[in-house]
């Protein structure tokens, strides 16, 4: 009878043990969000875009757990309502078309952008191209490397930046930024689109990705020249006025456009990488001597018979660069039927003395067919929507000089031969 109490006692005192065991073991609080929001930009991501927000398990990976939602307007704004999840880390995955802060056109193709964020202190991440870059660097320092999410996630935006030779305030994060109150993400929005497609913009966002997973430097030289080459080749001022016709047309008239110019200068001047694209003046064109030639400064206005000589104004302009030559202070004549090939011609300036000439579209053969008086002329290059002159040159068209009593009735004159 005792040996059967002592069991029992043995018993219950056993339970409680085990009882109080599974009592003190630390319980993970789930993270509630009554509402999850953030932005989806490039830039703004239009109205429909998909947006998936995943669970991530402290190695990064997904536990099944998702919540799907939409962008709900044009500036990119998504939300989510009654968010609950056990872990503090979740992916976003972003689907859509979106606006095209250089051409001032929404996007002819979609683009897929993540980020990866700790939301246990926030409501609110943002997806954009710094989140999207710094992604796979994250998971790699996460699972190879054994750093936590937080030191993985300030390496890999460090990382990301220093590309562009650009930094952040401390404690910024790139899942807290936005194009209205950030000029380091417009800038790097604008050198990642430069003129490209969505599918070639994509393509470079891919490489860089790959590129920089297992050591955070970006060593192809062909994707850091591509970076520099799109940074040059953008129009700061247009990029500024696209974003705030755009806000402007959303109703956000409060939205402030950052200054961001000087970051895509900062990259320009400090960047170790080299352009490759750039306009050139071949010697010669289909009418003669090229007078954009930057060798060429004399030219002969007319033959040993008093005949006019007709040269050529020509250049060689990669796609989505962009080239505005003025010529002042001489006596030209331009072929104008047929019309000069792939240039525009403003009216002459009577009191300056200057016409303008603009390629119309970049990437097509352009030639245009010109003779001198005999002169001096000056010519100005503004290359890739510069406002002040890239180069100037005098050029001389040689012949005797004959002046007329009143040289200001003298101008351009379009012929038709």
């Amino acid at each position: 009878m005792k040996t059967k109490i002592f069991f029992l006692i043995t018993l219950v005192l056993s339970l409680g043990f085990v009882s109080c065991s599974i009592t003190d073991d630390p319980v993970e609080q789930p993270v509630k969000k009554e509402t999850f929001s953030g932005y989806v930009q490039k830039g703004p991501f239009i109205s429909g875009s998909s947006v998936a927000i995943s669970e991530l398990d402290p190695g990064l990976n997904q536990t099944g757990r998702s919540y799907f939602t939409t962008v709900l307007d044009n500036s990119g704004s998504f939300e989510q309502k009654q968010v609950e999840l056990i872990s503090n880390f979740v992916q976003l995955k972003a689907d859509g078309y979106y606006f095209n802060e250089v051409s001032g056109k929404s996007s002819p193709g979609q683009l897929t952008l993540y980020a990866l964020a700790d939301i246990s202190q926030v409501s609110l991440a943002n997806v954009n191209v710094l989140t999207h870059l710094e992604r796979s660097r994250v998971e790699y320092l996460v699972r190879e490397q054994g750093l936590s999410f937080a030191a993985a996630k300030t390496q890999a935006q460090q990382e990301v930046l220093a590309i562009f030779d650009l930094e952040l305030p401390d404690h910024a994060t790139s899942e807290s930024l936005n194009l209205t109150s950030n000029g380091v993400l417009l800038a790097v929005s604008a050198i990642l689109q430069g003129h490209l497609s969505t599918a070639a913009m994509s393509e470079l966002m891919a490489g860089i990705i790959a590129d920089i997973r297992t050591d955070g430097i970006l060593d192809n030289p062909l994707l850091g020249s591509q970076l520099i080459d799109n940074a040059r080749l953008v129009n700061r001022n247009r990029i500024r006025q696209n974003l705030e016709i755009k806000y402007n047309e959303l109703k956000m008239e409060d939205a402030v456009i950052p200054e961001f110019e000087s970051y895509v200068q900062q990259f320009m001047d400090e960047t170790r990488f080299e352009p490759k694209t750039f306009i050139t003046y071949p010697e010669t064109g289909s009418h003669g001597t090229n007078i954009l030639a930057k060798g060429v400064t004399d030219i002969k206005a007319k033959d040993s018979n008093g005949v006019m000589i007709f040269h050529s104004m020509k250049a060689e302009l990669p796609e989505g660069t962009s080239l505005k030559v003025i010529l002042k202070g001489g006596v030209w004549y331009y072929r104008s039927l047929p019309a000069p090939e792939n240039w525009t011609v403003n009216e002459y300036d009577d009191m300056a003395r200057t016409q303008v000439f603009t390629v119309t579209e970049s990437g097509n053969p352009n030639d245009l067919r010109i003779a001198f008086e005999p002169g001096e002329i000056t010519i100005e290059y503004y290359e890739n929507g510069a406002d002040e002159p890239t180069d100037v040159k005098q050029l001389v068209a040689e012949g005797e000089v004959i002046t007329p009593p009143d040289s200001t009735h003298f101008k351009s004159q379009a012929f038709f031969r």
